[in-house]
Formats: structure tokens, C-alpha cells, sequence
């Protein structure tokens, strides 16, 4: 690594003010390379700057190995246009702010859009409520806006196998490539289909509530999966979990959760089967579960060279977002031209705030206690 470009580049950086974050200092440009833009940021952590950014793999400095040769050709050029940044910000740092958000291109930012908007500009992305007759949505919003079960007052094995007998006879589909059966037991689902890790659940004297009880309450079973009855990632598999009631010592709720909305019809499938089959249960996520399936959710806006899998988690919670789009998917789709699009997009979809760095330090401001915590 050639250590006078590193170096140039980061006393370019520490020209600007930080923003802090507890212990770190963090610094967010976005600058145009050729033609692409790019987002370049740069955190400071106990001495050493770890570099990241939307095209290129994160690398530190110093002591954290040697950086592409791709990359090390780069560093001139992003001196420089930190360099220019700097020349714009101390003539007129509202000029220079809002020249940039002028030019930055909307597939660089993140905002929000409602799912009826999403439908008209990619009509076959994620066509959930499509994928329910109408008895069925019906059925199900009925169960999502009931209030809660009571709680059950025991729990055995053989109970929660009742559960799980319903809950893999609810989508056959999914199980056909792994030579699904129809009749079995629910305990004979649970061990083809579900994750495996038990956790001693498969143990448990079947007809004993207090053995269960027993089971649950030693705790033995944390780090296993013995609730995840279809198998899948982080956020796309299916639990059917069962709790104590919150805040009580007794009696037992059965939850049903699944985030990705790749899993939701499958889950409600799951729920109508515990209804009809009189079998309580409570399906976490309720809220949002009507909210998608009447196209009425905000679906999150990414950065296009940001991935998508886990990019719901950088959304406030109280907008409910549980599914993302890149906005080159809507170009791509070419049902309107790019620039009648961008024009309409500006207004319909909500932008979140972008974080930039735009203002120069000042020598004289001392680092916030380290008992600080940005917001």
C-alpha cells in the first residue's frame, strides 16, 4: 500500500467536522468518479480509519492488511474531490450542500414509498395479496384484527405437535421437492422439516405438561432452534414459538412469526389452518401483515449498490418497512422514461435525511465525552 496516498487522503478528511457516534468519528462524502457517483465513508476508531463505500470492499488503515491495487489507483482521485468539496464549503457551505443534493442522483439515496406506488411502477414485484383467493384474504385479515387468544393453561409435547400437524399440512407446496407426505404426525413433520437443532424438545416426555414445563423452564435449550418449523435464513424461516404469558408464571401463548414476506403467505396459510383446527395462536407482526396484504405498507428505497437481504433493519421502526426495492429495478422496467420518472419520484417517495460531511472543522471544538450517544 503506497501510505502517502492513504494519508494525503485522510488529512483531506480531518479537515472536515465529524460527526460522533460514542467513541467513533464518522465522515460521509459523495463525489463523482468519471461518471458513476460513489459513496465514501470513513470511520475513526481507537487510531485506526476503516474505509467503506458503495463500489469497492472495506479496507482499514493502518495495520489492516494491503487494499486492492484497484482501489490504491483510486485515492488520488478522492483526495481531490475532497479537496474541491473543501474549496465549495468554506466559500459557502449551504451553496455547496445544496449543489450536491441538486446532482446526486435519487439511486444514491434512501427514502420510502408507499406499496400500492411500488405495484404501479413494477406491477409483477411481489404480488402478495394476489397469491390469497378471496375467501382466504378475507379469512385472514378477520384473524388478524381479532384480539389476542386467551392464554392456554398447559402445554405438552403432544400438544404442540397438534400445532405443528397443521402447520405442515397448510402448504404441501413447500415440501414437495423433499418428498412431502400427506397423514404423517405432527411429530413426524416436525422431524423431517424443521430446523433440526431441538434443543431436547424431541425428548420431552410427550403427554407430561409438567415435563414441558420442566424443559422450558431449564432454559437448556437457548442457542437451538427448537421453534423454527420451516427452515430458512435469519429472516426467512417460520417459528411457531410457544411463550409464558408476559409479565405471568402461568398458562402459555403460541406465537407465529415470520418477517419476510417471502414466508407471509405461507404463514397465513398457517394461521387459517390453526383456526379452522380451533388450535389458538397469536402471529406477531399483525400490524404489518394487513398492512402488506392491502398494498398499504412503505416499502423502503435503497442506495442501488447496497444489498437488500437485511436493509429493512436501517429504516425507523415505526414505519413498519419489511421490504426494499432499488429504484434501477423501476428504470429497468421501462414502463416510463428514466427522466419523467425522477421528476415524479421526487415527490411521491419520501427521502430520508442524508447524512454528509459538509462542514469544516473547527480546531477549537473539543470531542463530546465519551458517555455521548448520537441519535
Amino acid at each position: 500500500m503506497n501510505n502517502r496516498s492513504v494519508e494525503r487522503l485522510i488529512a483531506g478528511v480531518e479537515e472536515f467536522e465529524p460527526v460522533w457516534d460514542g467513541r467513533e468519528k464518522q465522515w460521509t462524502f459523495f463525489f463523482r468518479e468519471g461518471r458513476p457517483w460513489i459513496r465514501l465513508r470513513i470511520m475513526k476508531y481507537d487510531g485506526t480509519y476503516y474505509f467503506s463505500g458503495s463500489d469497492f470492499d472495506s479496507f482499514g488503515y493502518p495495520d489492516q492488511g494491503n487494499i486492492d491495487s484497484n482501489i490504491e489507483g483510486r485515492l488520488p482521485v478522492w483526495t481531490k474531490e475532497i479537496a474541491l468539496l473543501k474549496k465549495a464549503v468554506a466559500h459557502d457551505p449551504l451553496e455547496a450542500q445544496s449543489s450536491l443534493f441538486k446532482k446526486l442522483p435519487l439511486r444514491c439515496r434512501m427514502g420510502v414509498i408507499q406499496r400500492k406506488n411500488v405495484r404501479l411502477l413494477i406491477p409483477k414485484w411481489m404480488p402478495i395479496a394476489s397469491q390469497l383467493s378471496g375467501n382466504e384474504k378475507k379469512a385472514i385479515l378477520e384473524i388478524l384484527r381479532k384480539a389476542h387468544p386467551e392464554p392456554l393453561q398447559s402445554m405438552s409435547l403432544k400438544r404442540f405437535f397438534e400445532y405443528c400437524r397443521e402447520a405442515y399440512q397448510a402448504n404441501p407446496s413447500t415440501f414437495q421437492e423433499v418428498n412431502y407426505q400427506s397423514g404423517l404426525s405432527g411429530k413426524e413433520y416436525y422431524k423431517r422439516y424443521a430446523d433440526g437443532r431441538h434443543g431436547g424438545l424431541l425428548d420431552i416426555a410427550p403427554n407430561s405438561s409438567k415435563a414441558f414445563e420442566r424443559w422450558y423452564e431449564s432454559k437448556s435449550w437457548s442457542g437451538c432452534h427448537p421453534w423454527e418449523i420451516y427452515r430458512g435464513g435469519d429472516s426467512t424461516h417460520i417459528d411457531m414459538f410457544v411463550v409464558r404469558p408476559a409479565l405471568q408464571q402461568k398458562g402459555w401463548e403460541v406465537h407465529l412469526r415470520a418477517l419476510s414476506s417471502t414466508r407471509l403467505i405461507e404463514t397465513c396459510r398457517i394461521a387459517l389452518a390453526l383456526a379452522k383446527a380451533g388450535l389458538p395462536v397469536r402471529i406477531d407482526d399483525a400490524e404489518s401483515y394487513i398492512s402488506r396484504i392491502l398494498d398499504q405498507d412503505w416499502v423502503g428505497i435503497v442506495p442501488c449498490e447496497e444489498g437488500l437481504a437485511y436493509a429493512w433493519h436501517s429504516f425507523p421502526e415505526k414505519w413498519c418497512v419489511r421490504d426494499c426495492v432499488h429504484l434501477d429495478w423501476v428504470y429497468e422496467d421501462g414502463l416510463r422514461a428514466k427522466a419523467w420518472l425522477n421528476n415524479h419520484l421526487r415527490f411521491v417517495a419520501h427521502w430520508l435525511p442524508q447524512e454528509i460531511s459538509a462542514f469544516l472543522e473547527n480546531k477549537n471544538t473539543r470531542a463530546p465525552s465519551v458517555g455521548y450517544k448520537r441519535r
